[in-house]
């Protein structure tokens, strides 16, 4: 059985944050975050949008779908918006020309820019 609350935590973990820092990123209390990861309520579908974006994961990934991952620009400025999207277009052109889509390694790599720019 799928478990949101562990991938939430999980997420938030590796990224260094705390649920009182994640619940003002969202809004909420650092008792909600605490209830979803506990899988005691359940995130709206907003709050799930939110969470995939602050996390730079595809909402699939977040619901436990085998999904090749997107790339969120939340909370960049529009040079590192242009920057990650000039970045991912060239995977595409390299990948374009071999054939092949984007590996899950180099959406991790570009996830990983990503956040470092947020920080």
């Amino acid at each position: 059985m799928y478990d949101l609350g562990a991938m939430i935590r999980s997420l938030r973990k590796e990224r260094n944050i705390t649920q009182k820092k994640l619940g003002e990123m969202l809004n909420v209390t650092e008792g909600t975050i605490s209830k979803y990861e506990a899988n005691t309520m359940i995130p709206p579908f907003e709050t799930l949008r939110s969470i995939a974006s602050i996390f730079n994961v595809s909402m699939d990934t977040l619901c436990g779908m085998k999904h090749q991952g997107t790339i969120s620009t939340h909370g960049l400025t529009e040079v590192q918006k242009e920057t990650v999207k000039a970045l991912v277009n060239s995977y595409r052109v390299k990948n374009a020309q071999t054939g092949r889509q984007l590996t899950q390694e180099q959406f991790a790599v570009l996830g990983r820019i990503t956040i470092e720019l947020t920080k």
